[in-house]
């Protein structure tokens, strides 16, 4: 995780400070579970995976606002919200486009491109951190959440458009 890297690097010598970020991570990508899932049944999977999306840009924002160990913590937390939201989203979004008898296979896919992903963003995350440095790192992720924003957009109005035809 980039983020334990970067809290360390600004941080020396304070193993304790990266044990939290990690820590702060794994319970904003757990706890929301308990609620994602009745928000994904009450507004739909589109708007938890948008709300994920705000989430992960908030995250950037409090990443890129300075080196503070809180800083590191609160976007740390955010960051596995986020991640968390978007997940769960997805994967029902995923549910939504598949025949039953597809769905198990589509999952299975889905889930190692996560795990192939994860895994290449965690091995890439050192060389990120020590070449571009943390704020680029950062920013970096706000292309990819405008895209998937725009995705998400562009699948309402096909909905909207339909449910009136």
């Amino acid at each position: 995780m980039s983020a334990s890297l970067a809290a360390d690097k600004c941080n020396p010598l304070h193993v304790d400070v990266s044990a939290n970020v990690i820590r702060w991570h794994l319970i904003g990508m757990f706890l929301p579970a308990f609620v994602a899932g009745p928000m994904i049944d009450r507004i739909g999977p589109r708007r938890v995976a948008s709300v994920g999306a705000l989430v992960l840009a908030a995250s950037v924002a409090v990443a890129v606002s300075g080196i503070s160990v809180s800083a590191f913590l609160v976007s740390s937390f955010l960051l596995g919200f986020g991640w968390n939201m978007m997940l769960l989203a997805g994967t029902t979004l995923l549910g939504e486009g598949h025949d039953a008898s597809e769905r198990g296979h589509a999952q299975s896919l889905m889930e190692l491109g996560n795990s192939v992903t994860a895994t290449l963003a965690s091995i890439a995350s050192g060389v990120l951190i020590a070449g571009a440095g943390w704020v680029p790192v950062n920013y970096g992720v706000l292309p990819v959440l405008t895209v998937a924003l725009l995705l998400m957009w562009r699948g309402y109005v096909a909905r909207q458009a339909t449910s009136r035809a």
